[in-house]
């Protein structure tokens, strides 16, 4: 069964972890009737939990999103970011490191607080952090990837490939080159493999970093994630809920959202915005929605699963059309 929105769901939870980019903000602004529908959660008593996996800390998230309406303690608890759960648990899962190298984009708050030195060269780093392809020197649209013979790739081909095969890539396999050849730990706080952001006018998959580890290990190079699917955001996250909390993830995203959500143990929502919307778009029209969301999860979601996650599922329990 399909929902129209999470309203006929709502009283069989006493907490919500939310995703932001495609169920509650769109690439632009807030998504049509989120707020109203929070702010009702949260008066009826629900836990209302921001979890993104962007690498922006909490106060810049909380900042960003209260700029466009959505406010801490009205229509919502907490916003537990990846870049914020990583930078207070970072000791916790890299052992033993003293020296970094910020490489892609900076973030120099993740890593204000955590004791270690940042260092100039890839060579003289314990790890090296990947930024966000966003705020790079160039963005990478899905829709105009193209190989060096100029064939286009289809968006879930993208784990296929090998970046070197890439057009326009050639910065970036360079880059990857260097940390495979000085055996170097890769560290990508947001795993996502894209998302749907606005340039100029336009809504469109944009490529994130989560993709640069996917070419990584391809390479046979070693890559510690932080964020959705994996535990650690989960088990950070669950610290601002009661234990005994009846909690659901919602999300747009089978392999991140849906998948982190099955492997934490709570149940799942996976809406038909953002993310799993762009693939639905792209579907023959004489699918039923329902044919649609079967493909989507069962052909598409496996091929940009982590290998390491490939045996966990992807189904989620409840399909929502939209969050609100």
């Amino acid at each position: 069964m399909i929902f129209e929105n999470l309203a006929p769901l709502s009283e069989q939870y006493d907490a919500f972890f939310i995703d932001v980019f495609g169920v509650i903000f769109d690439g632009r602004k807030i998504c049509d009737g989120v707020l109203e529908l929070m702010k009702e959660l949260k008066s009826a008593g629900k836990t209302l939990i921001i979890l993104s996996n962007t690498t922006l800390v909490a106060d810049a998230c909380k900042e960003k999103y209260q700029a466009l309406g959505l406010k801490k303690g009205v229509h919502y608890d907490t916003f537990v970011s990846s870049g914020e759960a990583f930078c207070q648990t970072l000791h916790e899962h890299i052992h033993g490191a003293e020296t970094y190298f910020q490489a892609v984009s900076r973030n120099d708050e993740i890593f204000r607080n955590s004791g270690l030195r940042e260092v100039n060269t890839i060579p003289d780093a314990d790890f090296v952090y990947v930024g966000s392809l966003y705020t790079g020197k160039r963005l990478f649209p899905l829709r105009d990837l193209k190989t060096r013979s100029g064939v286009p790739i289809a968006m879930d081909d993208i784990t296929s490939f090998d970046c070197h095969d890439i057009a326009g890539m050639d910065e970036l396999a360079h880059l990857l080159d260097e940390c495979l050849r000085f055996e170097k730990t890769l560290v990508i706080v947001n795993p996502d493999l894209f998302a749907i952001d606005t340039v100029g006018s336009e809504q469109i998959p944009l490529l994130c970093s989560g993709v640069v580890g996917e070419f990584y290990e391809k390479m046979g190079g070693k890559v510690v994630y932080f964020g959705k699917p994996y535990p650690a955001i989960y088990d950070y996250a669950e610290k601002f809920i009661q234990h005994d909390a009846k909690v659901a993830m919602i999300g747009d995203t089978p392999w991140t959202d849906i998948l982190g959500g099955n492997t934490a143990g709570i149940d799942t929502s996976l809406t038909l915005t953002g993310v799993s919307g762009e693939f639905i778009k792209t579907m023959a029209d004489d699918l039923s929605l329902t044919e649609k969301v079967e493909k989507l999860i069962n052909e598409i979601s496996p091929k940009m699963v982590h290998r390491d996650l490939k045996k966990f599922s992807q189904s989620p329990k409840h399909i929502i059309k939209r969050f609100a």
